[in-house]
């Protein structure tokens, strides 16, 4: 039985603000609540495009975090839409004078984020080899465009092109230290449980390598963690297996031959490919059907490389690349060399004989440490382009949970964020400008 290294007695640390998740989200708020609030730089790209948000914001000398939230979202506004606006007016990047923003040194507040991976987050866990949906300036964190960490690295990067995971978990981690908020951050702990306490909030996390579990007060959380904190599983019979996972990272990781991918998202499109070009034969084993499946290679082939290249697989007829549309998995057997994967094919039974079984099927966002608070309301997120996520009921203006006060959901766990990564994340300095209004740090 595991046991708890909690002292029953310890008083709780105290912050202003905790910060759970060190992905983008919460990664570019503690940079923005550790000091660095964004001013309006006059950008003749922004200009030409937005003059009457430009006459506006040019009235404002100040910090950006200080405008009138509320009544941007009267007139049509949204915050995320503005910022987004300003990093990037165009989607192509054309040169750092483009961006609208100034960031400059400020007064931090006091806030502390806690996060089972590296800065980074759940990036630090995806391929190795994994390009993004989208350029790579389209990844960038307004207050560190890419342009910038290339020529402070010299890296030289095509920012119009896709970028390798590689390369964007570097410049992740980079962050905290260029910014001067590493001892703010610490990693490898886990948020087990969020409750209310007479200071706001309790939080309770576990440390991963020991075990011991810590306790922190706040009056402000930021709920960050991203939309697959909790993998989703198949529940059959053998999905335990040796030879079965569910964290595709490289072909060398699987000796072999004979690999089913079982999925039909983005990550298992790049797994099942990745897999086919290092030689493998590839079962790739689908709920939905091809003409869904098409639908998602059709519209991404002329953009993404990797798209065009599934493909050519697929219309090669290659027999080292099966596709099982319509196909349930009932159950996996292991033996002495690999193992079996028993699939119903459209209402007939097959088997594959595997040497690895990759399972892709994505994730769900954990909201299970909230206890003791009224319950959170949810509305479902997804598109065509396989983003699906519960997202919080939120304020516009600000958003904050309409549920919990002082609460606000990180990226795209706030209500009617889309799967949208121009100027990551938008939503951090309507978030940051709330908290330092109620904490008095801004007029």
């Amino acid at each position: 039985m595991e046991q708890r290294m909690l002292r029953p007695y310890a008083k709780p640390e105290h912050h202003t603000v905790l910060i759970v998740g060190g992905g983008p989200a919460g990664l570019a708020l503690a940079v923005v609540l550790g000091g660095w609030h964004p001013f309006y730089r006059e950008s003749a790209l922004f200009e030409s495009r937005h003059p009457q948000l430009a006459a506006y914001l040019r009235r404002h000398p100040g910090s950006l975090l200080a405008l009138d939230f509320p009544a941007l979202v009267r007139t049509g506004v949204s915050p995320v839409d503005l910022f987004r606006l300003l990093h990037h007016p165009s989607q192509r990047f054309q040169g750092l004078d483009q961006i609208g923003l100034d960031f400059r040194p400020a007064e931090p507040l006091d806030y502390l984020l806690l996060s089972r991976e590296p800065a980074g987050g759940l990036w630090n866990n995806v391929p190795a080899n994994l390009l993004t949906l989208s350029p790579g300036h389209w990844m960038e964190l307004a207050f560190y465009p890419l342009a910038q960490y290339a020529a402070e690295t010299d890296r030289p990067f095509d920012m119009n092109a896709l970028i390798c995971k590689r390369d964007l978990i570097d410049y992740y981690h980079r962050i905290p230290e260029r910014f001067g908020q590493t001892t703010r951050m610490r990693t490898d702990e886990e948020v087990i449980r969020i409750e209310p306490d007479a200071k706001g909030f309790l939080v309770t996390s576990r440390q991963m390598q020991t075990g011991e579990e810590r306790r922190y007060t706040s009056r402000s959380l930021l709920y960050a963690v991203g939309q697959r904190c909790i993998l989703r599983r198949l529940n059959v019979p053998g999905e335990d297996l040796p030879f079965v996972t569910n964290q595709y990272d490289r072909p060398e990781d699987f000796p072999g031959e004979r690999v089913a991918v079982i999925g039909g998202g983005r990550s298992s499109d790049w797994a099942a490919t990745e897999l086919y070009d290092a030689g493998k034969q590839v079962s790739y084993v689908m709920r939905q059907n091809e003409e869904h499946h098409w639908r998602l290679i059709s519209d991404s082939r002329d953009g993404l490389p990797y798209y065009a290249r599934m493909a050519d697989i697929i219309e090669s007829r290659d027999r080292r690349f099966e596709t099982l549309y319509g196909s349930h998995v009932r159950q996996i057997d292991g033996g002495t060399t690999g193992g079996r994967v028993l699939v119903s094919h459209n209402g007939h039974a097959r088997t594959l004989d595997v040497d690895h079984v990759v399972i892709e099927i994505g994730g769900i966002v954990d909201y299970s440490p909230f206890q003791g608070f009224p319950p959170l309301q949810l509305v479902e997120k997804y598109d065509n382009y396989r983003f699906q996520c519960h997202q919080m009921r939120v304020h516009p203006h600000n958003y904050e949970s309409i549920d919990i006060p002082n609460l606000y959901p990180g990226g795209y766990l706030a209500e009617g964020m889309g799967l949208v990564v121009i100027a990551m994340h938008g939503t951090t300095y309507a978030i940051a400008g709330d908290i330092l209004r109620k904490e008095g740090c801004l007029r």
